[in-house]
């Protein structure tokens, strides 16, 4: 029994400790996890960070470390305006320091197109700031580049000492000596549909593409490129055949203001013309005038094809229909037309004295006021030196015409119009009528005449300012 006894006791004891082993394991706590706070991440200095994740890590001794996730970045820095043919440096900045020599950087990264990469050394013993040293093959503008492999580890890959990849690929550009560009004699003027040719000359042969110079070198105004070539076979040398679109002045610039990508060799040399240089051609101008109005019934009709196809002409008035009519006269003066001198009563002046000469002139040109120009036309065109002279006392030149439409004598507005295509060509003066009798066959002429000519690009100013 002594030894029941004892057995039981021994077993009751056992019992117990393992009831207490189980109850505590079960109820007491674990340690907390311990985290880094914003502020404790932040003074780490993108450094490398181990963070424990609970009792049962921080037992078996495990942790996670952190790596900075900022990328790494580049960028070149004191970036010289142009190069005189002659060696240049510039800096190469990193965001952070990088675990790489200047040789290597030379060789494995740095890529230089028209020159050379000769040396890159780090600026006050640092990792992050290296000063590349370039030497440039010839004239052309030097652009240099930092490539980079997209995996640590690899040969030509930049990394910071915890394998952070650079991010950008930075591009500087250094442009050779100042070029400059020369247009040749060109027409004076464009007119119809023509393609108009146009050359012109750099300072120095330019190695580029014409497709990079005409995309990319070129712009036009009032006008589209339709080809470029080289001037017989030269690098200095091109040739712009441009076709008009309206009856503006044509312009064609040449120059460095373009948008130019860092890729294209040619383009880059673009970057040399330090300033754009245009030429403007004007559309071949006719110069319409009408005589012996203004005429209510005729006048008001004229001015409003002129107005519809933005043509402006001169009127050589009778002073008295200026005196009876002064609302048609602010009329054409108000939409951009001019006034010339036509005697006061259409007067002979063949059948008039020098006095009287004088007389019918002047009293026009006084009814004419603030309006008046120095341009005179003598009806019937009947004149000699002597009234030429005395016009001329008077501050008035004598304004005849080109082609003569015919219209007075009414042939028919087919006819009128016929005539006044025919007699159209770059500074032509054209004579019709607002006034003197029925001019409807002249009205609707004058509508067709326009309608053509302005298609062919021409442009309509007045004789007389």
């Amino acid at each position: 029994m002594t030894m029941l006894g004892g057995t039981l006791a021994l077993a009751a004891i056992w019992m117990a400790l393992a009831w207490i082993t189980l109850v505590s394991t079960q109820f007491v706590s674990p340690e907390p996890p311990r985290t880094m706070t914003h502020h404790a991440l932040s003074d780490s200095n993108r450094a490398g960070i181990s963070v424990l994740r609970g009792g049962e890590q921080a037992a078996a001794g495990t942790a996670t470390t952190l790596r900075p996730t900022v990328g790494l970045t580049a960028r070149f820095e004191d970036v010289p305006q142009e190069h005189a043919e002659a060696p240049f440096s510039l800096n190469l900045r990193f965001s952070e320091p990088v675990a790489l020599s200047g040789e290597q950087l030379r060789t494995d990264a740095l890529l230089a197109l028209s020159g050379y990469v000769t040396a890159v050394e780090p600026v006050d013993n640092r990792s992050d700031l290296w000063n590349v040293s370039v030497a440039p093959d010839g004239r052309s503008s030097v652009r240099i580049s930092l490539n980079s492999r997209s995996r640590c580890g690899r040969p030509g890959a930049i990394c910071t000492q915890h394998s952070i990849p650079l991010a950008n690929r930075p591009t500087a550009i250094v442009p050779g000596p100042p070029l400059s560009v020369e247009f040749l004699e060109a027409i004076e003027h464009h007119s119809g549909l023509d393609r108009i040719p146009v050359q012109f000359v750099f300072s120095e042969p330019l190695l580029v593409r014409s497709r990079t110079l005409a995309n990319l070198g070129l712009q036009a105004g009032a006008a589209s490129i339709d080809r470029l070539r080289r001037i017989d076979d030269r690098q200095d040398g091109w040739e712009a055949v441009l076709i008009p679109e309206s009856s503006d002045d044509l312009v064609l610039t040449v120059g460095a203001a373009f948008d130019c990508p860092d890729d294209d060799p040619g383009c880059l040399e673009l970057r040399r013309l330090g300033s754009s240089t245009s030429l403007s051609i004007p559309p071949a101008t006719i110069h319409l005038t009408f005589d012996d109005g203004p005429e209510p019934a005729t006048t008001p009709a004229i001015l409003d094809i002129l107005a519809r196809y933005d043509a402006r002409a001169t009127f050589f008035v009778v002073g008295r229909s200026v005196a009876a009519f002064p609302e048609l006269i602010e009329r054409m003066v108000n939409e951009g037309h001019t006034l010339g001198n036509h005697t006061w009563k259409h007067d002979d002046l063949l059948q008039l004295s020098a006095d009287e000469v004088i007389e019918t002139l002047w009293r026009t040109q006084l009814a004419l006021g603030e309006h008046a120009t120095p341009c005179f036309r003598p009806p019937f065109y009947r004149f000699n030196a002597e009234i030429v002279n005395l016009a001329a006392s008077l501050g008035l030149r004598m304004i005849l015409n080109t082609g003569d439409t015919d219209d007075w004598t009414r042939p028919g507005a087919t006819a009128i119009a016929a005539n006044i295509v025919a007699a159209a060509e770059p500074n032509a003066i054209l004579v019709l009528h607002d006034g003197g009798g029925d001019r409807t066959q002249t009205v609707q002429a004058l509508e067709s005449a326009l309608r053509f000519l302005k298609s062919r690009r021409y442009a309509f100013e007045p004789v007389c300012q």
